[in-house]
């Protein structure tokens, strides 16, 4: 396929974007007193050469025009913009190539033949004279393993860059708290170098590579998880990373909903499969980190289906949690303030702490109950040195004894589900996200859950929300950081 919102013979080749200055095709004009042509070839080249500016002159010569009433007769109708004369093309012609003294039939049918092929060629030959748009870029740059984010702004063409690729003008993403990690040098090394963060975008397609599926079209408003590059205000990323955006959702909601409800749903119905039960009416559940975006999402899905919910937070927001549901019960944040009064207790616990290793959860668990663990980010800085991301291997090597020696353990990471999910031939699994994420977007138009958006930050804002993640202020509001690249301070 190969629609395209700019055009696609002035593209050029794939490959990284860079700068660019805009060009203009300039327009093809002729010599004030052009000599006559004495061959078919010549006037035919010469013919062409003045395609364009015939053209509109004569358009205009007959926009312009008053047509005169015959006597006895009503007045005739101008002639539509596009439907030009042949004689008056003829005569242009003649005008303009030097022929006032040719009246030979040869070129009278020559130059009938090329007013023919001006009226086909002359939209195509105008478009030419359009230049390809530039725009006015900006995004969000950790140049530096140090944690330094630099804010740039510069003008460049808007391009896929891979014909497996599409162009997203992006109008919202999250800057999460991983963002936030990786902006502090974890997990990258100088040859990822320069990194743009923003992993959850939202936008609308505006270029469509070569080789992408038809199922996308120019305009389509889309949702996706990537590396990087969100924090910008265009982002050429694999169309295998887009499902199409429910119209009903806000950028905002559609983020929250992809980012922080997506991993706690599918966290509590692994639960029911695995504990073989169609709802979780009475069960217990704890959450080890009930404050967090994910965790204020498990306890409204939870809560909606009566359930009993143990969350584990700061005393001082023990109130907040309990208003959420009238069966919440408020622990400690740390596993000896909660084990003694839970132990051996409960149907499942969601834990996104790994506090010791999973050992307290297991002991929380019920003889049949079930462990889902999620992703979790620690802001340790002992533990940020470079490419090897000691906190990511840290989790699966805990994760994997858990299950293999402790009890019953799920992992849960949807971003890595969602990859695994694109490299699926059959797609059944991808489907079955996407079936979950429409579902989610049912609920909330019902009113049944209602996403929080803590904060929402122009791209010049998101270095602040780096330092008040690494600060632990943007976490205890519990909501989704969500960034506007178009918007203004």
């Amino acid at each position: 396929m190969g629609k395209s919102f700019f055009k696609r013979s002035t593209r050029g080749s794939t490959g990284t974007s860079a700068p660019f200055t805009s060009t203009i095709t300039p327009k093809i004009t002729t010599d004030e007193n052009p000599a006559s042509p004495t061959t078919q070839g010549e006037l035919k080249k010469k013919t062409t050469a003045v395609t364009v500016e015939s053209s509109k002159a004569m358009k205009q010569q007959l926009s312009n025009k008053e047509t005169q009433p015959a006597d006895g007769t009503t007045e005739q109708e101008e002639p539509k913009e596009g439907e030009l004369n042949t004689e008056t093309m003829i005569q242009v012609l003649r005008n303009k190539l030097g022929l006032h003294n040719m009246c030979d039939g040869d070129e009278d049918a020559e130059l009938t033949s090329l007013s023919d092929e001006m009226s086909n060629t002359s939209n195509e030959e105008e478009v030419s004279d359009t230049p390809q748009v530039v725009h006015q870029h900006e995004k969000i740059v950790l140049e530096d393993l140090n944690g330094s984010l630099a804010f740039l702004t510069f003008s460049r063409f808007a391009v896929v860059e891979e014909t497996t690729q599409l162009l997203i003008k992006v109008r919202a993403c999250t800057f999460s708290p991983e963002d936030a990690k990786k902006c502090s040098g974890s997990g990258l090394s100088k040859s990822m170098l320069p990194y743009v963060p923003g992993q959850v975008v939202v936008g609308t397609i505006e270029d469509i590579g070569s080789e992408v599926d038809s199922f996308f079209e120019i305009g389509d408003r889309v949702i996706g998880m990537v590396a990087g590059g969100g924090c910008s205000r265009f982002l050429s990323a694999a169309a295998e990373n887009f499902v199409k955006a429910p119209s009903n959702l806000s950028n905002s909601t559609a983020l929250a909903l992809m980012q922080d409800w997506m991993p706690a749903y599918r966290a509590l119905h692994r639960a029911k499969n695995a504990i073989h039960r169609a709802n979780l009416f009475g069960m217990n559940i704890l959450l080890t980190d009930a404050m967090s975006p994910v965790g204020q999402a498990a306890i409204a899905l939870a809560n909606d289906e009566g359930a009993n919910i143990y969350c584990c937070a700061d005393e001082a927001h023990h109130g907040y949690l309990e208003s959420l549901g009238s069966k919440i019960i408020c622990l400690g944040p740390e596993p000896e303030l909660w084990l003694s009064a839970v132990r051996e207790q409960m149907d499942v616990v969601i834990d996104n702490t790994c506090t010791d290793g999973y050992a307290s959860s297991c002991e929380a668990l019920g003889r049949k109950g079930v462990l889902i663990t999620l992703p979790y980010v620690t802001f340790d800085d002992n533990k940020l040195f470079g490419l090897f991301d000691i906190s990511s291997f840290d989790r699966k090597m805990k994760n994997t004894k858990a299950k293999m020696t402790m009890c019953q353990t799920i992992a849960v990471d949807t971003k890595e589900e969602f990859k695994l999910y694109n490299e699926d031939e059959s797609n059944d699994e991808r489907m079955n996200f996407v079936r979950d994420f429409q579902y989610l977007a049912s609920m909330h138009d019902k009113g049944i859950i209602k996403p929080k958006i803590s904060e929402k930050v122009s791209l010049q804002e998101v270095s602040g929300s780096h330092h008040k993640f690494r600060k632990g202020v943007v976490g205890r509001r519990g909501g989704t950081v969500v960034c506007f690249p178009w918007k203004k301070e």
